[in-house]
């Protein structure tokens, strides 16, 4: 069992709720974000990417991060993504990314998987995300099948032969 997957444990045990921290370049998606979340009994801290830095990760102690990765603007993800995981006190606290670029993180899903990041395409439903941060805190998920499915779901095309394609 690890660090975090302890720290839940330990969290729900003692009736605490299980925090997760959500970083966006939106108030109104950090909204919306807030309004899913609490509904599920999350504790939930949301932070502006602006403003995000990893001495807040330190003192709030998420049990989840849940990261926009937004195109146009991919730098700033995969930068704070890099800081959180080169950080040994923020290593392990697992991060689900939440993108539209797919093909630029299908190519390394496999290997993100491999430390704690998970994937979840946008746009997305809310039952959609509450079943990824459920499945991602109670450790029932393969992470590389699951990203690989995550990305993997489009807009029904990829599977599909289309007329003069066949």
């Amino acid at each position: 069992m690890g660090k975090v997957d302890l720290l839940v444990a330990i969290r729900k045990w003692c009736s605490m709720t299980t925090r997760i921290m959500v970083i966006n370049n939106s108030d109104n998606i950090l909204a919306m974000f807030r309004k899913i979340l609490e509904a599920e009994n999350y504790e939930v801290f949301l932070q502006l990417f602006l403003n995000s830095d990893l001495r807040d990760v330190r003192r709030i102690k998420p049990d989840l991060i849940i990261l926009d990765y937004y195109v146009g603007r991919e730098g700033v993800g995969w930068e704070f993504l890099q800081l959180l995981k080169m950080d040994d006190s923020t290593a392990k606290i697992p991060v689900l990314i939440c993108t539209t670029a797919i093909k630029l993180v299908q190519e390394i899903a496999g290997y993100l998987a491999t430390k704690q990041v998970m994937f979840l395409r946008k746009p997305f439903e809310s039952r959609d995300l509450v079943n990824a941060v459920q499945s991602f805190l109670q450790g029932s998920v393969d992470l590389v099948s699951t990203t690989a499915a995550n990305l993997s779901k489009s807009d029904g095309t990829a599977n599909k032969k289309t007329k003069g394609n066949s």
